[in-house]
């Protein structure tokens, strides 16, 4: 009977494994197809009750399920919701910018990854006097450069770009899978990338966020004052991240203390030509986006910006890649998809970027009825308060609402509630404004809160989900507790 006793056990953790993936399968399924048959509350319309069932069933699903039939089924239900036709359904999902700039990312950046370009990295940061010996001050400046360099590239194309040189960190260096170095890595390239994204708000939907709120205040936001703010903060928030996170969560970073380069091999000592091929080709793509944002009126900066785009520009940069000789004298060009194309390919992530952003984008729509729902549980809160609790409660309902959804959308949403406050108590307007358009970048805990946080939610180094959103909390709450005291000691200080 002794020897049943093991086999049973196994037995009862196998039917119980099966008995929760089956529970987690019926809620997801039923959130999705069976929410929207409830009775509308509030100022939410019958539509918009069968779009917030299927953004709450794509969220459990991508946190219990997993992420490919959750995605999929998630387009079939928003096809059948009445909101937009099954085409138009699958070609704003499977087609849309997002989804489409993180493919082209995946094969430029998976191939620099494949041919060695993580190990370089890692082996000629770790030796650099600077760093040698330092792993806490070496994983800082990694999280805080990358931050400030984010405030001029693509906040997707280097957040897919660090989340692999950083899991080529924690393999080469011998960290297990689920050890918390990577989770509080990973997460801490998705804070730097959204914190660094928001600092100045001078293009993308963070520039609308800012012009709607000069339309509403009358007061335009200055751009070099909001660098000089937001930069400070977002050195303490990752400070207060990288100090915190090892305390908590018990990072042991004697290993990369400790961790002998040479055992990366000759290889790792110099970048192949194929691999500066890459990089030079990526680095120029970046460069070429970044001048054409800065000086849109030039012919052939518009032509980029208006016809060919971001997405376009990432595109071409993989198909020249694929065009182009690799300089080895092997007869075979730069990249070779057919051989990356498992390593470098994540269709977690494409799937993620696919549904979550245009869900969330279609639950802000007006003819769902949830903006004016939210908006008139918080308008209540500002009513008869003083400037410091309007600030403050102007970042923590900016970094709640923007971990549920569009970040865009609540950004907008939020102005007509909290402006008409902020102007009765006297204070400037500049402080309340920085502080909305900064904080309402930081979606990070759900993949539909942003862009990064799809891409994060999908890499497969932080699959345990209950580890994954504590630290994303820790990171949330570090920026919440930053951006209230800063916010509120720049409107005393310069107000």
């Amino acid at each position: 009977m002794a020897e049943k006793t093991p086999l049973l056990s196994l037995q009862k953790k196998e039917s119980l494994r099966r008995a929760i993936k089956n529970f987690n399968t019926i809620v997801t399924v039923a959130l999705m197809f069976g929410f929207g048959f409830l009775p509308p509350f509030s100022t939410l319309t019958p539509v918009g009750m069968r779009l917030l069932g299927i953004f709450l069933g794509v969220v459990y699903g991508f946190c219990t399920c997993g992420i490919i039939w959750p995605a999929l089924l998630a387009i079939v239900s928003y096809g059948t919701s009445g909101y937009v036709p099954m085409a138009t359904a699958v070609s704003s999902m499977l087609g849309n910018n997002s989804a489409f700039t993180s493919l082209s990312i995946l094969i430029t950046g998976g191939a620099m990854s494949y041919y060695g370009f993580g190990k370089w990295f890692v082996r000629w940061s770790l030796s650099t006097r600077l760093f040698k010996g330092k792993p806490m001050l070496y994983v800082w400046s990694f999280f805080v450069v990358f931050g400030l360099v984010s405030l001029v590239i693509s906040q997707i194309a280097l957040g897919l770009i660090l989340f692999t040189i950083w899991e080529d960190i924690a393999d080469t260096c011998g960290y297990s899978k689920n050890s918390s170095f990577r989770y509080v890595g990973l997460v801490g390239v998705m804070l730097a990338v959204t914190l660094g994204g928001a600092m100045v708000p001078y293009d993308g939907w963070c520039l609308s966020v800012a012009t709607a709120w000069a339309e509403v205040t009358g007061t335009r936001l200055n751009l070099g004052l909001m660098a000089l703010m937001n930069i400070p903060i977002t050195i303490l928030i990752l400070t207060a991240y990288v100090f915190l996170s090892k305390w908590i969560f018990k990072v042991d970073y004697s290993i990369m203390k400790g961790f002998d380069v040479e055992k990366l091999g000759e290889e790792s000592r110099h970048l192949r030509p194929r691999t500066k091929r890459i990089a030079i080709m990526y680095v120029s793509t970046v460069a070429i986006c970044i001048f054409s944002n800065t000086f849109p009126k030039l012919p052939w900066c518009a032509f980029i910006n208006d016809k060919l785009s971001t997405a376009g520009m990432y595109a071409l940069c993989a198909a020249l890649l694929m065009i182009l000789p690799s300089g080895e004298k092997d007869g075979k060009p730069v990249v070779e998809f057919n051989v990356i194309k498992d390593d470098a390919m994540s269709w977690n992530v494409f799937f993620m970027c696919a549904v979550a952003t245009p869900l969330a984008t279609a639950l802000s729509n007006k003819a769902t009825g949830v903006m004016p729902w939210i908006t008139g549980v918080f308008e209540p809160v500002f009513a008869g308060k003083g400037s410091g609790f309007i600030l403050s409660f102007t970042v923590v309902m900016a970094l709640i609402l923007t971990n549920i959804g569009s970040n865009l959308a609540f950004g907008l949403a939020m102005i007509p509630v909290i402006a008409p406050f902020v102007l009765n108590s006297g204070m400037n307007p500049q402080f309340a404004g920085a502080a909305l358009v900064y904080v309402v970048n930081i979606g990070i805990l759900l993949p539909s809160a942003s862009v990064p946080a799809a891409v994060f939610h999908a890499q497969p180094g932080v699959s345990n989900t209950a580890m994954r959103m504590k630290v994303c909390l820790l990171a949330l709450s570090c920026a919440m507790v930053v951006c209230i005291v800063m916010y509120n000691f720049y409107s005393f200080i310069l107000g």
